[in-house]
């Protein structure tokens, strides 16, 4: 029950739920040496959250809460400088056994619109379809079915991602197979299938610069799956992993320079059971082989992946001990494997108004993220100093455009040597004689 999302300047936020105070909340935390916002405060069950910021900064969940009856769809943000109050997404027809226990999926439009799709359904009969809710104008209307369970088929597990026209495109499973579909034509067209095999689960959906498709799977025992329309239809099917007897979630992203990033649980029956994470991508042309992370035997559970500018990955997951309701949230990232740059000029026209200038992790070892904003184009240079003044490395001296901008620092001076522990400042200054220091930690 957590989920990562990442800002403008690459800072991991996440959310969780607990049942600290004998009833599940949610809490969201904006830096991982910060203090936790208790977001919700009911004597209720509030569970399975779903995170993300916009491109302003600011803090949208989803997740489940219980309306008195029944438990339903509900949607926070703090646009206002504080969390509003849950604001109920989705509506029981009659308060008889409505029962929605997967997570929701949540994504923002640049313009800030938020767009849910959850599964939906009666408990006692077993039947679930799946519906999607935005509050384009200002407040949620009236959901959208997209399935129709009558035909036999209950519908669980939604993922959704929307593609550069805010199209949504979504994916779930029906108890054997993965289904497609999307809202291109102004409502979702009929269901395709895109997986292989039979006991299909799991899937999770991301889409390129040109619109692909691209769709990440498990099957019940039998490995996990990549399959895309990059060749204009879901024709080929790519096997990720058959090492494990056990394949659950997929969790997949596809970053700004169209690499593809999956996330899995896998691992294999014994005694006891283990869950394991599981990550790769195909940022080398084609998928490796997947990177075990952890190494716990016990249970890993609901991961959510988000990537970062620099195309590193980051992660949230649960872990415990199997059949047991003690869980803690973990979290990991790679980016310390990957390059020095990228800048993130600017995000459909929405240039910052002011200047900022921040770096995390702080204190770090090795790499920190510098990251600054340009509301005006400018010459720019940002400098390394040891305490002592000495100038140790120059990470940025040219013209910048307006907008958002990143440098990865590896704690090197210009010669490409490590430096020791301790404290450094980084100075950037603009042509127009705008200047700013701050302090950083290196801890080896």
């Amino acid at each position: 029950m957590s989920s990562v999302d990442l800002d403008s300047f690459g800072i991991p936020h996440f959310v969780w739920c607990s049942n600290n105070d004998g009833d599940y909340d949610i809490y969201y935390l904006s830096e991982i040496t910060g203090t936790p916002v208790k977001v919700t405060d009911n004597t209720t069950h509030d569970l399975y959250p779903r995170l993300r910021i916009d491109q302003a900064g600011n803090v949208h969940i989803a997740f489940k809460g219980h309306d008195g009856h029944d438990y339903e769809e509900f949607y926070v943000n703090n646009l206002g400088g504080s969390f509003c109050d849950p604001i109920q997404v989705s509506f029981t027809e009659t308060d008889v056994g409505v029962f929605v226990p997967e997570h929701a999926c949540l994504s923002i439009d640049p313009t800030g619109v938020a767009h849910i799709a959850y599964k939906y359904g009666y408990y006692e009969y077993g039947n679930w379809d799946i519906y999607y809710v935005n509050n384009e104008g200002g407040s949620f209307g009236s959901s959208t079915r997209i399935t129709d369970e009558t035909g036999g088929k209950s519908y669980v597990r939604p993922s959704m991602a929307l593609d550069n026209d805010n199209f949504v495109h979504t994916v779930f499973e029906n108890g054997t197979d993965i289904l497609y579909t999307n809202n291109i034509t102004g409502v979702f067209d009929s269901l395709t299938t895109v997986s292989v095999g039979t006991i299909c689960w799991h899937s999770s959906v991301g889409i390129d610069s040109s619109n692909k498709v691209h769709i990440s799977y498990s099957r019940y025992h039998g490995g996990v799956y990549y399959i895309n329309n990059v060749s204009g239809g879901f024709d080929t099917t790519l096997v990720l992993s058959t090492a494990n007897s056990i394949n659950e979630i997929t969790a997949l992203v596809v970053d700004h320079l169209d690499n593809v990033h999956v996330a899995f649980i896998g691992g294999d029956f014994g005694t006891p059971n283990t869950h394991e994470l599981y990550y790769v991508n195909n940022s080398t042309g084609s998928f490796e082989d997947p990177k075990q992370i952890t190494y716990n035997s016990e249970h890993t559970a609901d991961i959510s992946l988000s990537v970062d500018s620099f195309c590193a990955g980051h992660i949230a997951f649960l872990e415990g001990f199997y059949g047991s309701s003690d869980y803690e949230v973990w979290y990991c990232t790679n980016s310390e494997f990957v390059g020095i740059s990228f800048d993130n000029a600017s995000y459909a026209g929405n240039n910052p108004s002011s200047f900022s200038l921040q770096n995390y992790p702080n204190p770090f070892n090795p790499t920190t993220i510098i990251s600054y904003q340009l509301p005006v184009n400018a010459d720019v240079t940002l400098n390394i100093y040891n305490i002592a003044g000495q100038k140790l490395r120059t990470l940025v001296n040219e013209n910048k455009p307006a907008g958002y901008h990143s440098v990865l620092w590896n704690g090197t001076d210009e010669n490409n040597q490590p430096v020791p522990s301790g404290v450094y400042f980084y100075q950037l200054t603009t042509g127009s004689d705008l200047s700013e220091t701050k302090r950083m930690i290196i801890l080896k």
